[in-house]
């Protein structure tokens, strides 16, 4: 489990996808789960921590999706 001293949804993105299932820690808002790539929205969150969840979860789709293209 690793533990985020600050929130950064880019750096906790590539965490979550290079380890794929696990939790992690964002120091004064809690404890995360992870599985399958994504973040976990449990009931007992609150809206900031939804919101989170959410940023974290868009910024893995797109690092999952980029397509690199060689020019011709």
């Amino acid at each position: 489990m690793r533990e985020f001293k600050k929130y950064a949804p880019r750096q906790i993105a590539k965490y979550v996808l290079a380890f794929f299932k696990g939790q992690f820690v964002i120091e004064g808002k809690g404890v995360f789960e992870f599985s399958n790539g994504k973040v976990l929205v449990s009931v007992k969150m609150d809206e900031d921590a939804i919101k989170m969840c959410k940023e974290i979860n868009d910024q893995a789709s797109l690092m999952s999706k980029r397509v690199i293209v060689d020019s011709y």
